[in-house]
């Protein structure tokens, strides 16, 4: 065999030798993309969770109250179905009102009968003292929307143009007191000065009016716009006095609740544009502002008397995330129709003026709410 034969039938082997270094030379470049690419995600991570933090722990929260009478009856109309809205003021049950009826009636008698003692004419002094009786149930539920309302204002959830709203609705209801107190005060004085200090009328009036207001609560009306739920009723059931009846959820004012881990919250400040995507509203992306944050929550840190402190068992640097609740205030009227209190929803906080992040954080957003069809 010749010596370039020899030669020949060594280059193989040396082709295989030269192919090992390549490969690893490949699995390393692949290896440090996939490390770069890990840190890349890492960092970008948590610089977003500071600029556009996102949670997917939020509700949809309003005002849930039971619907109670303040008269005990028969029930003989319900004019609402299991989760039908209702405007403010409709009637959602009426009791029966024979009892009350009556009793107005001997009121009324017994009024008329003191006005004869005296020798004045009571009639007058009737008709105005059922208007004042009206006025003071009207003020009355505007009292507590108005309260309602305020309480919001203060944690930011509702705007002040709403508050200007129901202090306004409050200031005409009182003035309807007012005026209908001084139309009952001028038929007093009709009366004369010794019919109006009589002991007899002062009485009457006072069961006059406590027999009026019996009868205007045997009509159970909605405290605002809203809707019913959780109820099964049917006529001839007996309601009583203080035991609800039907929950009233109120679509006035809607807010959403949001809990963001506590170190994402860094750069969140009331006003920060907001983005919510409902479980209700897959494809759908609404807009909101951060109202408040909230200064704290309950963990447990108040021991008991006599009990020795509770050490916490969180501790090191990978210990349980604490979650802190934000509101937002949002138009609910763009999402009329679509929203059920508590509503599962993603958001996506925007706290900072910066093009890149926002552009991401609202794609991203808009991908979540989509894929809200299959969750």
């Amino acid at each position: 065999m010749t010596k370039e034969e020899k030669d020949a039938d060594l280059e193989p082997v040396n082709t295989t030798e030269e192919q090992s270094p390549q490969k690893n030379n490949k699995v390393k470049k692949i290896t440090n993309i996939l490390l770069a690419t890990v840190a890349f995600l890492l960092l970008f991570n948590i610089i977003s969770d500071r600029i556009i933090p996102i949670t997917d722990n939020a509700r949809v929260k309003t005002f849930v109250v039971p619907v109670k009478p303040e008269v005990s009856g028969l029930v003989l109309e319900i004019n609402v179905e299991p989760n039908q809205l209702v405007a403010e003021g409709d009637v959602l049950v009426r009791l029966d009102p024979s009892d009350y009826q009556i009793a107005v009636a001997q009121a009324k008698e017994n009024l008329e009968i003191a006005g004869q003692n005296v020798g004045a004419q009571t009639a007058a002094i009737a008709s105005a003292q059922a208007r004042l009786t009206s006025a003071i149930v009207e003020r009355q539920n505007a009292e507590l929307q108005t309260n309602r309302v305020l309480a919001l204002v203060k944690k930011g959830v509702v705007s002040q143009s709403d508050a200007d709203e129901a202090r306004a609705s409050l200031a005409t209801a009182r003035a309807n007191v007012i005026n209908a107190e001084a139309d009952l005060e001028k038929a007093k004085q009709q009366l004369g000065a010794a019919g109006e200090e009589n002991s007899q009328i002062k009485a009457a009036l006072l069961a006059l009016e406590q027999a009026q207001l019996n009868l205007e609560r045997t009509e159970v009306r909605a405290p605002t716009q809203g809707g019913v739920s959780n109820f099964s009723l049917s006529e001839g059931f007996y309601a009583a006095a203080g035991q609800p009846l039907m929950t009233f959820v109120s679509t006035e004012t809607i807010w959403i609740e949001a809990y963001f881990r506590e170190n994402s919250l860094g750069n969140v400040t009331a006003g920060d544009a907001v983005e919510i995507a409902l479980d209700f509203a897959p494809g759908k992306v609404f807009k909101g502002t951060v109202s408040s944050v909230d200064w704290g929550i309950d963990w447990g840190e108040g021991d008991q008397a006599g009990k020795l402190a509770k050490a916490d068992s969180q501790k090191g640097w990978l210990r349980q995330t604490q979650m802190l609740p934000i509101l937002i205030e949002f138009d609910h009227t763009q999402a009329r129709g679509v929203l059920r209190v508590g509503g599962q929803a993603d958001v996506i906080v925007y706290a900072a003026d910066n093009t890149v992040f926002n552009l991401i954080g609202k794609v991203w957003i808009r991908l979540i709410s989509w894929l809200s069809y299959v969750r």
